[in-house]
């Protein structure tokens, strides 16, 4: 890059579906805007700017259209990549999802003396809600510094820990089980399980908690990223998985049927992400339908039909598959519900009910039903699968 003396934008015109709206990048970022982020950058509003066609390439700047709705800034031997945020906000995430590709760009380029910014433009819709707030954290904390922040936004503060991460996630899925299409759970001390969608905009909350959960790990934290999804894209966009890949302190696995097959002829048990991945879509957060537990380290996937039963069936091994990963074959158990589950000491019949094996002693029963503060499953868990699972676990 060479020096520059004086401040330059170098901005691509073009947008993924300018074509199809009309709407270039030339006409959202005024000069007005320009100025506006020169100055709280720089403290300067002097400054050059180009508008470049999509075939314009240098260091910074591919030969296409505007990936990341991307301003590079060039200042003496500095450049400042600043991502705009959409000016419609009426999807989940419709105002950031150039997020990932604006930090792909800048963190796969080899160039020393960069900064990452990102610039709020006047929008319509809420950009203020839980969910917003939640991932302009996870920004804060991947590396990105705010030009501008609204005032109904207010201070946005980076996550301290994966842990402080786990957490604002649970309170912001509690406030709305939609907006949970990436999980991170956490199994064991330094331990921890990503499960992240890859199709649609799930990519993007699965690539920015990775993001954010990579920069805040430490040398002693294991962390696995399951790339899960049930349509015909099962992996993030290459750049993102680049980026993982260089940051290099979380494992990819993607959930495949023929590492499961594998698995599942192995083993009576089935240790599966598909199988905890489709908990999580129907159950969300690891927390034990018998009990208060909601400590996802002490919290298991525990089958309703055993997988060891459901290998002794004359099925094709493609059938068993579905039956051992069917997220309505399963529940959240804490790990004293699982065993007695397992053990036959605690029983569910098909509506739901719970009774204790007759055999117990009035001590261990009396022990059993203090550590079980649910009698009954939530009645949305009693589906017709579920039914014939529990008539599959006693009678098959």
């Amino acid at each position: 890059m060479q020096y520059r003396n004086k401040p330059i934008f170098i901005i691509k015109k073009n947008m993924q579906k300018s074509v199809l709206t009309g709407v270039y990048f030339d006409s959202l970022i005024t000069n007005e805007i320009l100025t506006d982020c020169c100055f709280k950058i720089l403290g300067l509003t002097d400054f050059d700017k180009q508008f470049v066609d999509n075939n314009y390439s240098d260091e910074f700047l591919d030969a296409t259209y505007n990936h990341g709705r991307l301003a590079i800034l060039q200042y003496h031997d500095i450049v400042y990549y600043i991502s705009f945020s959409d000016e419609r906000c009426e999807g989940r995430n419709s105002g950031i999802q150039s997020v990932p590709t604006a930090f792909n760009r800048y963190y796969l380029n080899q160039y020393k003396e960069k900064r990452l910014y990102f610039y709020f433009l006047p929008c319509s819709g809420n950009n203020a809600t839980s969910y917003y707030q939640f991932m302009y954290r996870l920004m804060k904390t991947a590396g990105f510094e705010f030009i501008n922040i609204p005032y109904t936004i207010g201070c946005i503060n980076s996550f301290n820990s994966i842990d402080d991460i786990i957490r604002a996630r649970k309170e912001n899925g509690d406030k709305n089980s939609g907006n949970n299409a990436t999980y991170l759970i956490k199994t064991d001390s330094h331990k921890y399980e990503i499960f992240g969608k890859t199709y649609g905009a799930n990519k993007y909350d699965t690539s920015l908690i990775c993001y954010a959960v990579s920069k805040l790990a430490g040398k002693e934290d294991c962390i696995t990223l399951y790339e899960y999804n049930e349509k015909d894209l099962k992996e993030l966009p290459e750049a993102s998985l680049n980026v993982l890949q260089k940051m290099g302190n979380i494992s990819i696995i993607n959930i495949d049927d023929e590492i499961e097959k594998q698995e599942l002829e192995e083993n009576d048990s089935l240790r599966s992400p598909r199988f905890n991945a489709r908990l999580l879509d129907r159950l969300g957060e690891k927390h034990c339908v018998l009990c208060d537990c909601g400590m996802s380290e002490l919290v298991q996937a525990a089958h309703i039909w055993p997988v060891a039963d459901i290998k002794k069936t004359s099925f094709s091994l493609e059938n068993k598959l579905d039956f051992a990963t069917d997220g309505e074959n399963g529940l959240w158990m804490c790990q004293n519900h699982h065993k007695m589950f397992d053990s036959n000491l605690l029983f569910l019949s098909e509506n739901g009910e719970i009774s204790y094996c007759s055999d117990l002693s009035e001590t261990d029963e009396n022990y059993a039903k203090s550590i079980t503060t649910k009698m009954m499953l939530d009645t949305k868990l009693i589906t017709p699968k579920f039914r014939e699972y529990i008539h599959k676990r006693y009678n098959a």
